[in-house]
This record gives structure tokens, sequence and C-alpha cells, in this order.
């Protein structure tokens, strides 16, 4: 077991909010969703956990559930089960896609991670990754160039669309497909 590393963001009052936030990635305006806790207590490490759409879709896909049972399969039904113990993200691909032209996505994410635990209680070491087909690519992305970043992936339909940069750490990986 590891212990929690807390981040900056850990006992101060956080300007960030649920909702939508804008910010600059690689000189471009990208966005994200983001869902913080009901309770939440800026003295306590949350997980951090990520929801990658798939082609076509978008970051309120994943938030919402909405294309399958709204409010049920929110961040693929795990902000029901993590039950306001997680801090969810929900980034916005380009073209509603994750080309991860030059690397973009992946520093997308990268500055995404800075801004949030720069601003709240976020522990370190449990930091997750899932999404489904193009979703699942750039999650497959993550495990290769980011695996000292994120603790594990789950790739649900996805291959090596947004590349593999890296690819030379372990990390705890679930695949599925079919």
């Amino acid at each position: 077991a590891s212990v929690a590393a807390a981040t900056a963001g850990c006992g101060k009052t956080p300007t960030l909010r649920s909702g939508t936030i804008q910010i600059t990635s690689s000189g471009k305006s990208r966005s994200y969703i983001l869902r913080v806790p009901d309770n939440y207590n800026n003295n306590n490490p949350y997980r951090l956990i990520f929801g990658l759409h798939w082609l076509g879709g978008t970051s309120t896909d994943v938030a919402t559930g909405q294309t399958v049972q709204r409010d049920v399969w929110n961040y693929y039904g795990l902000q029901r089960l993590a039950n306001n113990t997680a801090i969810f993200v929900a980034p916005q691909g380009f073209n509603n896609g994750w080309g991860n032209s030059n690397g973009e996505d992946v520093t997308f994410i990268d500055d995404i991670i800075r801004q949030v635990e720069g601003d709240l209680c976020v522990d370190t070491t449990q930091l997750f990754a899932t999404g489904f087909s193009y979703g699942g690519a750039m999650s497959y992305s993550l495990a290769c160039s980011r695996a000292t970043v994120f603790r594990a992936v789950a790739v649900q339909s996805g291959g090596v669309l947004s590349g593999c940069s890296g690819g030379t750490q372990p990390i705890a990986y679930m695949g599925i497909h079919g």
C-alpha cells in the first residue's frame, strides 16, 4: 500500500468548482468538465479519475452519462460507485476525438492535472484514466506516456489510435474488447 502524496491544493480554499473549465494548452483553448465531491474537504487527498469520450462523443456525454442512463452512468458509472470520494474530470477532445497530434492531448491531460492538483487536494498516488473506443485509445496512450503519473488505466474497446510514446514503465492495465 502506498502512502497518500498530497498536492499543493491541500489545505487551501479552492477556486475550482464543479462545472466546465476553460484552459489553454499548447497555445489552444481547451475545456474539461470537473466534478468535485459534494462534501469536499480541502484536507483530504482525493483520487483523481479521468473519463475520456469516444469518437463523436463529448465531455458532457461522459460527465452526465446522457447517452445511456443519466446520473447512473456518469463517468462510466464510476461517479456513483465512488460516492463522493473522488474528483472526476471529463476532458473534451478536438473534433470530438483524441488524435493526439504531436502529443498535444497528452500535454492537455498534463495541464489539467497541474491545474487540479494546484487547487484541489489530490492523492498523487491515485490517478486513473478510462475511456471507450477513442477514449480507450487515449487511455492507452496515457498508459504508455504517463505510467509514472497514473496508477492504472482501463481501456474499453480501444486501440493504439492515440499513439504510444514511451511504454517502458509498468502500469496497472485493464483492457476490454469485443
